[in-house]
């Protein structure tokens, strides 16, 4: 067409265009296979997870009485004290109360059957047993992180702060439920100065070293950030300070000298000149080992001062002098707490021992025993 005067030598340029044009448009699903199978892939799953959420929803609202009972307490500091600052027997304050409760898993086996004890402030608990026993699940019961099974379990917490509490009566009663929490939203219960789970992996935070150790407990507020921090890839529901409920607004937070203490305290000052100082951000489940990180949780802990703390094999990475160096600064500390473990040095460091038996599905005994440690056989103190 071109040599016979059909058509100008710009119309085969411009043919050549249309040409490749239309070969890119529909090849767009060819170049983008794979981002649009995993963009596929992923919808699939959150509607999957988003219809799992609502039957489990619907069938919560149906069975809610037969889920355990998670109830919560607020006390006030005592004034029932003797002459030399001691506490009566009669004045000891109760921190939590387990009754009649049976773990169960999700499809129905029983972990533990009918479980009745009470822990009293500074009665350091101690959970032992075999592997699949039920330890860690009796742990997120009491956390109010798993529900499956029946009975009841209060927990006597102390509001953040709150000194008009020394004005009130000595305990004031709220209640909240495993599945449909009545104090407010789900954070309701995290207004008080109450429970931490420490898990045996410990949850890093996407965001500085500071915002590690405030973790939980407090948030990083953009004004209160250096320059540095404000620049850097910090997560925004970390810098949520002015709204987060989950904080009262009378605790104290904690300062940066609090915190290179507290990085002492637990043997962690050499993360300052190893990451250039509290502001810098790493990838931390990466660059920490899980001694380190199981460290910095106690760091947490001793920050953020709970009334009660569970520890589901804080230390099972750490030798046994860290591990008798953080016990006995959160002892310091008056937190009480319940601690899971296999280590025959745990003992020392605790009061009361709750041994957890494997459950026999075809007997209706009890597969569990609650005594002071000095009563416990499988311990000989003799050789500490």
């Amino acid at each position: 067409m071109y040599f016979s005067g059909k058509i100008e030598f710009g119309v085969i340029n411009q043919s050549v265009s249309a040409f490749n044009h239309i070969l890119g448009d529909f090849s767009l699903i060819v170049y983008q296979f794979q981002a649009l199978s995993a963009f596929s892939a992923v919808i699939d799953r959150l509607g999957e997870f988003d219809d799992v959420l609502d039957s489990n929803s619907k069938k919560g609202d149906q069975d809610s009485k037969e889920k355990i009972q998670l109830n919560f307490c607020l006390i006030s500091s005592s004034n029932g004290l003797h002459s030399n600052g001691s506490m009566p027997l009669s004045k000891r304050v109760k921190l939590l109360h387990v009754e009649h409760l049976t773990v169960q898993t999700p499809s129905e086996a029983t972990l533990i059957k009918d479980l009745s004890f009470e822990i009293f402030e500074k009665d350091h608990l101690l959970v032992t047993g075999p592997s699949g026993s039920g330890k860690t699940s009796l742990l997120r019961v009491i956390a109010g992180l798993w529900s499956f099974g029946n009975g009841a379990i209060t927990v006597y917490v102390r509001p953040r702060g709150d000194l008009e509490m020394l004005h009130s009566p000595d305990v004031v009663s709220y209640q909240v439920t495993s599945t449909n929490e009545t104090i407010g939203d789900s954070t309701g219960r995290r207004n008080f100065e109450g429970v931490i789970f420490l898990p045996q992996k410990p949850y890093m935070v996407l965001g500085t070293l500071r915002q590690q150790l405030l973790y939980p407990t407090w948030t990083e507020d953009s004004d209160n950030l250096s320059d540095d921090a404000k620049q850097s890839d910090s997560v925004p529901f970390l810098m949520r300070a002015r709204d987060a409920r989950c904080v009262n607004e009378r605790s104290k937070k904690p300062t940066s000298e609090d915190l290179l203490q507290v990085l002492n305290d637990v043997s962690l000052g050499h993360l300052l000149s190893r990451f250039d100082g509290l502001d810098s951000t790493h990838e931390w489940s990466s660059v920490l080992s899980l001694g380190e990180q199981q460290r910095l949780a106690f760091g947490r802990l001793l920050l953020s001062k709970p009334t009660l703390a569970l520890l589901d094999e804080s230390t099972s990475a750490l030798d046994e002098a860290n591990e008798a160096r953080l016990y006995q600064l959160i002892q310091a500390a008056g937190i009480t707490y319940i601690s899971i473990g296999h280590r025959r040095t745990l003992y020392k460091y605790h009061k009361k021992v709750l041994h957890v038996s494997t459950a026999d599905s075809t007997s209706t005994q009890q597969n569990w025993s609650f005594k002071d440690v000095e009563e416990d056989p499988i311990y000989d103190f003799s050789k500490q």
